[in-house]
């Protein structure tokens, strides 16, 4: 893997949020922020009318909205689903130095009510996202070998005068058939998924960044149904009372719950 991006922390101010890619070339600066903002999603696999495509996503409800702002002093920029970290607010930046002196922010996390912001499909290690693919190739590639013992059932239901040889021959031949057809499928369909393995790679740099032990085993999904879990039986666990972050969105696309957050390694905390 690539070495990983740098994490600074800080306090958000001058808050921008483009919500529509209309807005997004409005003036010089949001150029600037739009062009840098599809190269990030280049980097994860998406390139073209990125912007376009992903606001357009599931039916319109995942939209893509960028931003920049000011943190510690540094220019910030980036772009994720849902933007609702604002002025005021301390967050940690998992970044990217870029050429123009900003920083491109690939995950920001808000320690306040540990929301996690993340890349669109970028919330699994390479491990799990690979233990997963596997399983949804095996479970649609074995239709095929159900409909054959279907077919089997069917045959020996309708016609009493199957003989034995041939009833051995006829579950040969579909078994034969169905096992083709279940490698045949299960090829196919594991190398449409694997596609998204670059979204895992990105994934796992940037819990690799923010000291996880394991990120290619992470999965933030899971990470996320503990949080909420913890929260039913316990109350309260992991917010701080009284806050408008406590009042917002429980749910928002691709910004997850996390329960611990591991400490960073010094090697990747941005040197002043």
């Amino acid at each position: 893997m690539d070495n990983a991006f740098i994490v600074f922390s800080g306090t958000v101010s001058n808050l921008v949020v483009i919500e529509h890619e209309s807005n997004v070339f409005s003036d010089e600066k949001n150029r600037r922020l739009g062009a840098l903002a599809t190269l990030g999603l280049a980097a994860i696999g998406e390139s073209g009318s990125a912007a376009t495509s992903l606001q357009h996503a599931s039916g319109g409800d995942i939209k893509l909205q960028l931003f920049r702002c000011e943190i510690a002093g540094k220019t910030v920029y980036g772009c994720f689903s849902r933007i609702f970290f604002a002025d005021g607010e301390q967050v940690d930046i998992v970044a990217e130095p870029q050429e123009d002196g900003g920083f491109y922010a690939y995950s920001v996390r808000r320690p306040i009510d540990h929301r996690l912001w993340l890349p669109f499909y970028c919330e699994r290690g390479t491990h799990i996202h690979r233990k997963i693919n596997i399983s949804i190739a095996a479970w649609w590639s074995s239709i095929p070998i159900f409909l054959c013992f279907i077919a089997i059932y069917f045959i020996c239901i309708y016609d009493k005068n199957v003989s034995l040889s041939y009833f051995l021959e006829l579950v040969g031949i579909f078994l034969f058939s169905g096992f083709i057809s279940f490698f045949f499928f299960f090829s196919c369909i594991y190398g449409l998924l694997k596609g998204f393995a670059g979204y895992s790679q990105l994934a796992e740099k940037i819990f690799l960044t923010l000291g996880y032990k394991n990120p290619e085993l992470l999965d933030m999904n899971k990470e996320n149904a503990q949080f909420i879990k913890d929260c039913k039986e316990h109350g309260e666990f992991y917010y701080v009372p009284d806050t408008k972050q406590y009042q917002q969105i429980l749910v928002a696309p691709c910004v997850y719950h996390y329960r611990i957050a591991p400490e960073v390694p010094e090697k990747f905390k941005l040197k002043e």
